[in-house]
């Protein structure tokens, strides 16, 4: 019954990724609403949530412990509802999404790849000089994804502009 309910919760709250491309080698996995313990009572109905309860991770499917502490220390106040595995070249990579609607991506070892967060991410992730860079020059543009390049960075902001970045944090090119 929980799956179902889970089902019908992250429908609603538009968390299902549309598609997998027909790539095989994606797993999928459901996270739990809750987290049972061993030896716990379960929560009735309406009685308030644990505040000491860590974010739940997916079902028979867990994060690297990197990935676990990044999002407790970057979004504390999201719980992990979903957890996409995908395996290319041997390469594994992992996308969370969180209950605030946030997505990050995460490479094998569980070091972030790619933010994506529609309030905006956590600033401690974007390089100081793209900060000052889109702050005097986008005032009051959100970023809303940051996604570590081999080049450097690709910054999207919430007025639909594409920044490309140098590793230095020099403007190499804008897209809209």
């Amino acid at each position: 019954m929980k799956i179902i309910k889970l089902f019908a919760f992250v429908a609603c709250a538009g968390m299902l990724t549309a598609c997998n491309g027909g790539d095989s080698t994606q797993q999928q996995q459901q996270a739990p609403v809750t987290q049972e313990q061993p030896g716990a009572q379960p929560q009735q109905p309406g009685a308030p949530a644990d505040p000491n309860a860590q974010p739940p991770q997916a079902a028979g499917q867990s994060l690297p412990a990197p990935a676990t502490t990044f999002l407790q220390q970057q979004f504390p106040d999201a719980t992990v509802t979903y957890v996409e595995t995908d395996s290319d070249d041997g390469r594994v990579e992992y996308e969370a999404t969180l209950s605030s609607g946030a997505k990050v991506t995460f490479n094998g070892a569980g070091e972030w790849d790619k933010v994506e967060c529609y309030q905006g991410v956590p600033a401690a992730l974007v390089p100081a000089a793209i900060s000052s860079y889109v702050a005097g020059n986008y005032q009051g543009a959100a970023i809303v994804k940051v996604d570590r390049e081999p080049y450097g960075y690709d910054i999207d902001l919430a007025n639909g502009l594409d920044l490309k970045f140098n590793a230095n944090g020099q403007l190499m090119s804008v897209d809209d």
